[in-house]
């Protein structure tokens, strides 16, 4: 299976914020997993993965990635 390819990060985040919204978590973890793979320090994409979390550890791993990229 190729893995999804997007025009842009941009366009990824939009898609993978639509779809976590939309409650399509696969969809939208998997978008989102390909913005970090460009893109590891993107804030943003590891807020919207937090919320794709299977549990707090995991989601708890995405805030704390979030804070060091912030400088916190």
């Amino acid at each position: 299976m190729t893995p999804t390819k997007y025009p842009s990060i941009q366009e990824a985040l939009d898609t993978a914020i639509q779809a976590v919204e939309g409650g399509d978590i696969q969809r939208g973890e998997a978008a989102l997993s390909w913005v970090l793979s460009k893109d590891p320090d993107n804030a943003v994409a590891w807020i919207w993965l937090a919320c794709c979390a299977p549990d707090d550890t995991a989601r708890e791993a995405c805030y704390r990635r979030v804070s060091a990229i912030q400088g916190g």
